[in-house]
């Protein structure tokens, strides 16, 4: 969860000079000689005679600045700044307007419109290109700056989501253990032993409940610190599959609901850490049992995805939920209800861990959910098994 932002974000042609500029005027002099000036420092010149030619380049290919004419027969150049901002692609491209008068209303409104600066004609040709490489740089300067604003308020709701989430989990235990301690004490002063046995239980499961939040909070700093290192071995995907329905067939029984392991799972081999991934799996069966309202069955099955990966899913009949609510599920100490009255144990990391231990592996965690038909998870694991390394 740490907060790296680079302050000067440049794309690799940016690093070596190579930049992709994309020139838009219907001068075809003007044109002509803006490739030979900015060819000569180096940088990769693509010309548009008009509006249409400027968005059909736009929708082909990356760059990293335009340079659009004002006044054009087809589009004027604010309409060509307006359709490129509709583009998720170019909607943080530097862009920089020529205009040969002296139109202040024009270029605010270019501005409005998403213009990052102006130029006017007669061009300083010589300056132009260090003229380009401050508007490009101040661009992605400002593109990181937002990026830094939403990571800090991320982290500050993650902050404040695992004060909350730890405060209501670490406070339940505690006091159960406080309290049925006397209670135990006054029951063995008295003689009790049947009592005394009683309260010893609950304090033992007051203390296993506290152990598996402070386990749970110390696997997943492991693993986003990078302090995990998978080691691996061969395993068959319907092994782990059937490994994690062993651990939870039991508690599954008591609740009512059936854990059924697809038939005919393929016996294919992929290299994992195998108690990670076991452990990966546990926890989205402990996440159905705890959270699917209705919940009957959960199948579990191993398959082949679009890219060829194994995928390996949790699938429940539960009542399902909204997608937009999938966010929440997979961010850590994440609770739908927040108070301090919640009936939902848990830090909300059962989700966030089992996808960072795929991520570990190379892979990756989905799910897919609509109310009324139940909930999907998936771990997209590459056949090779291959670790990130770059995390």
């Amino acid at each position: 969860m740490s907060l790296a932002v680079n302050l000067h974000p440049e794309s690799k042609s940016a690093r070596s000079g190579a930049l992709r500029v994309l020139v838009v005027d219907d001068d075809p002099i003007y044109r002509e000689t803006s490739r030979m000036f900015l060819s000569i420092s180096g940088r990769h010149v693509t010309l548009g005679a008009n509006g249409s030619e400027a968005l059909s380049h736009l929708s082909q290919a990356s760059f990293d600045v335009m340079i659009v004419d004002m006044e054009m027969p087809d589009m004027t150049g604010l309409e060509v700044i307006a359709a490129a901002r509709k583009m998720a692609a170019h909607r943080d491209l530097p862009i920089i307007m020529v205009t040969s008068r002296d139109d202040s209303m024009a270029i605010d409104r270019a501005y409005e419109l998403g213009a990052s600066s102006f130029v006017v004609k007669p061009v300083n040709w010589p300056l132009l290109d260090h003229y380009l490489r401050f508007v490009y740089r101040a661009s992605r300067n400002e593109v990181a700056a937002r990026q830094a604003q939403v990571e800090v308020e991320a982290l500050a709701r993650t902050k404040d989501n695992m004060l909350a989430v730890v405060r209501h989990e670490m406070k339940t235990p505690l006091s159960a253990i406080v309290g049925f301690t006397r209670l135990a004490a006054e029951a063995q002063a008295k003689g009790d032993v049947s009592l005394l046995k009683e309260q010893l239980g609950f304090v033992q499961e007051s203390g296993e409940r506290l152990l598996a939040c402070f386990s749970d909070m110390t696997i997943f700093s492991d693993l986003i610190s990078g302090r995990v290192q998978p080691a691996l071995d061969q395993a068959a995907p319907g092994w782990l599959l059937d490994e994690a329905m062993e651990h939870r067939q039991a508690q599954a029984q008591r609740a009512g609901v059936r854990i059924l392991l697809a038939p005919g799972a393929p016996d294919w081999r992929i290299a994992v850490d195998q108690p990670l991934m076991v452990s990966a799996l546990v926890r989205l069966i402990d996440n159905c049992l705890r959270h699917a309202e209705g919940l009957t069955t959960i199948e579990l099955e191993a398959g082949r995805g679009p890219e060829g990966q194994i995928v390996l899913r949790i699938i429940d009949d539960g009542a399902g939920m909204d997608p937009e609510r999938i966010p929440a599920c997979l961010a850590p100490f994440s609770q739908e209800n927040m108070s301090l009255a919640r009936a939902k144990e848990g830090l909300g990391l059962g989700l966030p861990i089992a996808r960072e231990i795929a991520r570990l592996h190379g892979g990756d965690l989905a799910m897919t959910t609509r109310p009324g038909t139940g909930t999907r998870v998936e771990i997209m694991l590459p056949e090779n098994g291959s670790p990130l390394r770059d995390r």
